[in-house]
């Protein structure tokens, strides 16, 4: 799925009109009426809720009075705040009158309404199309609307947020429990500095010109499913194991041979054909006991990895998790990858915070290598960013220069391409902010490009799978109770999503 900025989205609404040969005012209809639908959905009691809905001047606000209009014609209680201008939108002029007059009490930006926490709060002020922050004007509005304690729902983007550059942190914004965004997803929904206003979000399809959106030409992509099923391979009946890899993981040191352990069974579960450990001495029995299906190959030292092991049997290779940064370790891996050959490499954990303070070693890690660093060991790597947007220009930056693909972790994780194409993660949830579920996202990744995959299929799979198995695993576990253990428990369900042909069988 695309995501696209907010001038490609009003050309693609311009042309939707010419194509379909409606008006802008169907148009907002059908937008509206997708969102009422949505609603129906989570308060199917309409005629025991109250709505207050506040409405700007644009198109935005008349996607609101439109929802008040189909809410009020299902008996719940509607109050519409409409902001007091002359310069309305004319759509938004067509469906004030559609509206009893005593729905509408207009409002000043300045103003404070009191709204009580049972009611339901519908942000119709501002959408996309917003081209400039929010002065303090409208503090009153915005304000009420994020003290009230009520549930809100901001329609297309919480307003006040800009949709495709950044908003200073000090002006006013919703703060929205939920985002009904209209056809894509906007890229400041999937940025972290925008967390306090966008605690979720839905892409809402309303039907827009397909042959305007292909057209469209973007860098910027959000992962679903039917693009992840552009990279699955089906298996046949005569694969064999061989045909499926051997993925190598290199790492573990006393006290963290369990980083190496979900690596491996998160590798099997991911489907390589053979996995195997090289690990310190020490790590021996616990491997051998924890993941009988894994083979061990130890170091000649206990606790540490004092050098590597040679590569060449193998399709993949993972390096890092849980390795630890000894001295002895340090000086392998610099002669490790200073002969390596070229080989793509997913590095991960430790294996980048020694790169990282020897940053001319980058020169030599194999081009198309897989970076999967945590947000401190990015920082590490690049240095400090001022915002998301600098940090994912800097990325770029960075995995251009080195021909790396590399994840920015994150609730929506981007992955950025050597050529700068940036993929943001729709799978995943809370759960996962724990110790080892990077150990064993590593596993996923290195088993993936084990099998053949690019790079890129290995990297943007394997980040959808880890966050699908996650979210299928919450459903009985809950976030607060998630392990990695129980997300590598649920991969098999993740696959088998994948696996279902459209008739429903599993090949």
């Amino acid at each position: 799925m695309k995501i696209l900025s907010a001038q490609q989205i009003n050309r693609i609404d311009s042309e939707t009109l010419k194509d379909q040969k409606i008006s802008s005012l169907d148009l907002m209809e059908r937008a509206a009426t997708v969102v009422f639908e949505e609603i129906k959905k989570l308060h199917p009691r309409l005629e025991y809720s109250t709505f207050f809905i506040f409405c700007g001047k644009g198109n935005n606000g008349g996607d609101g009075l439109v929802l008040a209009r189909l809410l009020d014609q299902q008996q719940a209680q509607v109050k519409v705040y409409l902001v007091d201008v002359e310069d309305y939108s004319a759509d938004n002029l067509a469906n004030q009158k559609r509206l009893p007059n005593h729905v509408i009490q207009k409002v000043a930006a300045q103003d404070q309404v009191a709204i009580p926490s049972d009611a339901i709060v519908l942000d119709c002020l501002f959408g996309y199309g917003l081209k400039r922050v929010l002065t303090t004007d409208w503090s009153g509005i915005i304000s009420s609307i994020n003290g009230c304690g009520a549930r809100i729902y901001s329609v297309d983007m919480p307003s006040g947020l800009l949709a495709d550059r950044k908003t200073a942190a000090d002006v006013p914004i919703v703060k929205a429990d939920l985002v009904y965004t209209f056809q894509f997803p906007k890229l400041a929904l999937l940025l972290p500095e925008n967390q306090w206003y966008v605690k979720d979000f839905k892409v809402l399809d309303i039907d827009l010109s397909q042959r305007a959106i292909e057209a469209a030409e973007t860098n910027l992509f959000y992962v679903d499913e039917p693009l992840v099923r552009s990279f699955y391979r089906q298996r046949r009946k005569f694969d064999h194991k061989g045909t499926f890899g051997h993925t190598l993981i290199i790492g573990g040191s006393k006290g963290k041979m369990g980083a190496v352990q979900l690596a491996l069974k998160a590798a099997l579960r991911a489907g390589c054909g053979l996995a195997s450990a090289y690990v310190p001495d020490g790590g021996n029995t616990i491997l051998q006991t924890a993941v009988p299906e894994a083979m061990v190959i130890t170091d000649p030292e206990q606790d540490f990895i004092s050098q590597f092991p040679a590569i060449d049997g193998y399709q993949s290779v993972g390096i890092g998790i849980g390795m630890g940064t000894a001295l002895h370790t340090i000086d392998a891996l610099k002669v490790f990858i200073t002969r390596i050959n070229d080989t793509p490499l997913v590095l991960d954990a430790d294996a980048l915070n020694i790169l990282a303070r020897e940053p001319n070693l980058w020169a030599f890690v194999p081009a198309h290598s897989i970076l999967t660093p945590h947000p401190k060991e990015l920082s590490r790597i690049l240095g400090a960013w001022q915002d998301d947007f600098e940090k994912m220009e800097k990325v770029k930056v960075f995995a251009r220069k080195h021909q790396f693909y590399v994840l920015i972790k994150g609730a929506n994780s981007a992955m950025v391409m050597p050529d700068g194409m940036v993929y943001f993660n729709s799978t995943g949830n809370v759960g996962m902010a724990t110790g080892g579920s990077g150990d064993i996202l590593t596993g996923i990744i290195t088993s993936l490009l084990g099998q053949g995959y690019s790079s890129k299929g290995a990297l943007i799979m394997g980040v959808y799978i880890h966050g699908r198995a996650a979210d299928i695993a919450v459903k009985t576990i809950g976030t607060y109770s998630l392990l990695p253990s129980d997300t590598i428990s649920h991969l098999s369900n993740a696959f088998i999503e994948l696996d279902k042909d459209y008739d429903g069988l599993v090949h």
